[in-house]
């Protein structure tokens, strides 16, 4: 099951990148592929969503990369990768033959994957670069229509807002090293941080959420992103993007 996991994670990731890279050349097979890749993914979420398996590999020294479905991170993979193959299903006929597809259909996918990561990570290390890849292809996909500079500015600014709150992840990770408490920065250590550290912990993944979600203070770059096509505006807001933050919450 831990095979189903990696495969999980790394097919959206792969097909994704590989669309997106490719890119025009693509763009006559990008929607069946992309699709084809979302609903084996559905699958893989099913299966794992039952078998709740938990995996492991080195990636810094003393910062493994781990990965884990538990009842929470279940309903998460199911929902992301149901609602991802819905909004790509929809995608082949709302993104016409004369759209860049491939880019399209592959940063959808990205995003995807990046979501699946983030819900599965079981450190805070995983979290953040699944983290990040998420906001930087959210913002490539809001300003998909990119020579609309009203398009562009709305890509911006929610690039730039849920950076900035962002910069809490960071905060919390740098404080969850210094207290010297949660010295591999995996989700499940950083409650035992005590003081001032664990309130510094609390304020950096508040504000990080906060900003995912679109919460007060940060919360005006979400009508601005709804400049992007239809299909991106209905997976950010649904099963991804938006819920990302409250995932956030619950998990720790």
């Amino acid at each position: 099951m831990s095979a189903l996991l990696w495969a999980l994670v790394a097919l959206p990731l792969t097909v994704g990148t590989l669309l997106a890279v490719v890119g025009r050349p693509a763009d006559r097979y990008a929607p069946t592929v992309a699709v084809g890749a979302a609903v084996a993914a559905l699958g893989l979420a099913v299966a794992v969503a039952f078998e709740h398996p938990r995996v492991e590999a080195p990636l810094l020294e003393g910062l493994p990369a781990g990965l884990a479905v538990d009842g929470l991170s279940g309903l998460m993979v199911v929902t992301v990768t149901a609602v991802t193959a819905a909004v790509l299903l929809f995608s082949v006929a709302d993104i016409g033959p004369g759209e860049a597809r491939a880019r399209f259909f592959g940063l959808m996918l990205l995003f995807a994957g990046a979501m699946l990561t983030t819900v599965t990570a079981t450190t805070l290390t995983v979290l953040l670069m699944a983290w990040e890849v998420m906001g930087a292809t959210s913002w490539a996909l809001i300003g998909y229509w990119w020579r609309d500079p009203e398009r562009g500015d709305a890509a911006n600014t929610a690039f730039l807002t849920t950076r900035a709150a962002d910069l809490g992840l960071y905060l919390a990770a740098g404080a969850a090293l210094a207290s010297g408490q949660a010295p591999s920065l995996a989700l499940d250590e950083l409650p035992e941080a005590t003081g001032a550290w664990s309130a510094v912990i609390t304020a950096g993944v508040i504000a990080a959420a906060f900003g995912k979600s679109a919460q007060l203070p940060f919360s005006f770059w979400l009508s601005r992103a709804m400049q992007g096509p239809s299909p991106i505006s209905a997976l950010l807001h649904s099963a991804t993007l938006v819920v990302a933050g409250a995932h956030l919450l619950l998990r720790l």
